[in-house]
């Protein structure tokens, strides 16, 4: 057991749970966010500390009468149309349409959003009409008529889940029972995340993150590789939480003028955008505009309302890769450069009170999941909402806090909310020792301001370079050196540098997957170059200078094929006749290699036209590829940049101008245009990596 989980028990009891009786029980792959199965859970418990045979039964046969699978949804839909009664737990919620003078009921798991319920539900179930309520509702179908012409789904009976009584006050008064390291891991834990795979640091990032839920209106970016759980917070912590990727539009987001209804923005305490690097633009700016309106207000107006006020506080998370240090690629030169053009304006990314650099956080691993106990899911949503209100540490902050070189208003209001944030995670009883303040609460809050303003001052020359220091700075301070303004002409000289790059790692639906790291031992020192013989090739970085010849892709790439069935190629430059040729000279010296192979392309296109165009050539490519046994596939992803040769024996191959390695020649009349050989080469470099494993 944990140091803090004795406390913990005799503080909490009722509204405490083994974290990991959720990966226990029956709940197959049902879409049931963590604090409803935690809720379910905990009505079939024997036991608090152990989850036995006879619960794991009850809590399969309730899940599978009242949270069937997805595939079922036709047969429930049959049961209605066949008038028979039935029982679902879903995320149900009401909408107000006052055009239409009517009131819907949404039912996410038959895909329904114009039910009917009766107005005393609504009454009695508030939440309804702002976030959502899950719990168990009966429905019925009233068929066709003429009075009815197009049938209705009704909703006569909700049971919500409850929750245990929650005493705000008595949480902050056992805060005192806990020492500051076991209210760290017992936040961890409450979490849903085992406290013993992070370090100190890696702890408070992982409770930033809540910032967001305690604070109004405090706006956080994280960047981070995939598989660092960056959305499993979101989803899985509370119901005041509203997660949305793909498609954002100002009507979802903010206000939807045809029906009248208020967005996310309005009905949550907190707003995540997942995948924010694949967001698009609508044609008409106004999403952008309402952002920028709302992220410094905190009002905005759409349509016919005017003026609308709201307290969430906006979440962008974002993909990037890392190099063989397991940091970002593109931090020299901005890493927020990922994002789509129209939310890397500066004025828009001033308005976020943090950076979070979710790369210091491991990859999801089977061992990540809590083994101990925590706050229940739906009591810990609640405890954070309920802190949203409570200015007194707000004030608190204001009178203890004193910070050097922190002039700008915006850096100094960020920083005042993320460590009012932390305050009220941490230290809900405002108690903490002036070095646990600024340890905890202050430097954590600081080092994400400061990271906004790094970026800033890179992509635009108006910013200043500034490095904000605290009462009691930390190791991030003292080594802080100011940012500097990056030219175009800086980051394209970046973006046609090689860089090495981690080995891309396939992640499983629940992101349980060990990431292969490299070794020291598979990665020369400093990259020197280092000899082989044919019986074993080993990790090297070649140099080809400007004009040599003597390179083939035999002899650069073809040893490394040798024993692979798959390759991928990402290279985002094959669509101009020249470079389809190269690619085609590339897999030509795979008929001698491997038979019955899979060759896999990634490349990008400047337009829909110019895709076009070159997706006629592959298709055509891939034809006569039929005829040699070798199967080749092809995607276009215009958001890659780099270049890398991935093969399922192990190796992987970053050549730093991808394929696109000769000279162009002086005349038709060449031998080089027969025999690479005898072709001059660009100046490139070229890194070949063994993954473990």
């Amino acid at each position: 057991m944990e140091s803090f989980e004795q406390v913990a028990w005799d503080d909490f009891n009722e509204i405490v749970i083994n974290k990991y009786f959720v990966h226990e029980a029956g709940f197959g792959s049902r879409a049931i966010p963590t604090y409803v199965r935690e809720w379910i859970i905990s009505h079939y418990l024997d036991d608090m500390t152990e989850l036995s045979d006879g619960a794991r039964d009850k809590i399969a046969k309730f899940v599978q009468k009242y949270a069937p699978a997805k595939s079922q949804k036709e047969a429930i839909k049959n049961d209605l149309f066949e008038q028979l009664e039935v029982k679902l737990l879903d995320n149900l919620s009401v909408y107000v349409n006052l055009a239409k003078g009517d009131r819907y009921l949404n039912i996410p798991y038959l895909d329904e959003d114009g039910a009917f319920t009766t107005p005393q539900i609504v009454q009695e179930n508030e939440m309804l009409l702002s976030s959502g309520l899950w719990g168990v509702g009966t429905f019925y179908y009233v068929p066709k008529s003429d009075a009815n012409p197009q049938g209705q789904i009704w909703m006569r009976e909700f049971q919500p889940f409850q929750l245990a009584n929650l005493d705000l006050g008595y949480l902050q008064e056992c805060r005192a029972d806990f020492s500051t390291q076991e209210w760290i891991d017992f936040l961890v834990s409450s979490m849903g995340f085992n406290c013993n795979l992070y370090s100190e640091r890696q702890k408070i990032l992982l409770i930033c993150r809540l910032i967001p839920m305690v604070e109004p209106r405090y706006n956080l970016v994280e960047l981070a590789p995939k598989g660092t759980g960056k959305s499993f917070v979101f989803e899985n912590m509370s119901r005041y939480v509203a997660v949305r990727s793909g498609a954002i539009t100002p009507a979802v987001l903010f206000f939807n003028d045809s029906r009248k209804t208020p967005g996310l923005i309005t009905r949550y305490d907190c707003v995540v955008i997942d995948e924010a690097q694949k967001v698009k633009a609508d044609s008409s700016g106004e999403l952008t505009a309402l952002l920028k309106s709302y992220l410094e207000a905190g009002s905005f107006g759409r349509g016919s309302a005017s003026s609308i006020t709201a307290e969430a506080g906006l979440v962008m998370l974002a993909n990037i890769e890392l190099d063989h240090r397991k940091q970002p690629i593109y931090e020299p030169v901005g890493l927020l450069r990922v994002f789509p053009n129209f939310l890397r304006e500066t004025a828009f990314i001033d308005r976020f009170s943090g950076l979070l650099p979710g790369w210091d956080l491991p990859r999801v691993t089977k061992e990540t999941p809590s083994r101990a106990i925590g706050l229940k899911g739906d009591i810990f949503g609640e405890i954070l909402h309920s802190l949203r209100s409570d200015i007194s540490y707000r004030d608190y902050v204001k009178l203890n806090m004193e910070l050097e070189n922190c002039d700008d208003m915006r850096d100094s209001k960020s920083i005042e909310a993320g460590t009012t944030g932390l305050l009220k995670i941490i230290f809900p009883d405002m108690k903490p020792s002036e070095e646990d303040f600024y340890k905890y609460c202050v430097n954590p809050a600081l080092e994400l301001r400061q990271r906004v303003r790094d970026e800033l001052c890179k992509l635009d020359r108006e910013y200043d370079s500034v490095s904000f220091y605290s009462k009691y700075p930390d190791q991030f301070q003292s080594t802080h050196q100011p940012a500097k303004y990056i030219s175009p002409e800086e980051v394209q000289d970046f973006e046609t540098t090689p860089k090495i790059l981690l080995p891309d790692q396939e992640v499983d639906q629940d992101d349980v997957a060990l990431q292969a790291y490299f070794g020291e031992k598979d990665i020369p020192n400093e990259f020197e170059e280092t000899e082989e013989t044919e019986s074993e090739l080993k990790p090297k970085t070649i140099n080809i200078n400007e004009g040599d010849i003597g390179n083939t892709y035999e002899s650069l790439f073809g040893p490394y094929l040798e024993g692979g069935k798959s390759i991928k190629v990402f290279d985002p430059y094959i669509r101009f006749e020249y470079q389809i040729q190269n690619f085609l000279a590339f897999v030509g010296i795979l008929d001698s290699k491997i038979g019955n192979e899979k060759i896999h392309l990634v490349t990008g296109a400047d337009d829909e036209y110019k895709q076009q165009a070159a997706k006629y050539k592959f298709d055509k490519l891939a034809d006569d590829l039929k005829k040699h046994k070798i199967e080749f596939t092809f995607e276009f992803d215009p958001s890659r940049h780099d270049r890398k040769i991935l093969i399922d024996n192990g190796w992987s191959i970053y050549p730093g101008r991808g394929l696109d390695i000769y000279q162009k020649p002086e005349s038709n009349y060449e031998l080089g245009g027969i025999d690479q050989a005898k072709r001059s080469c660009k100046r490139t470099e070229i890194v070949y990596v063994k993954s473990e494993g």
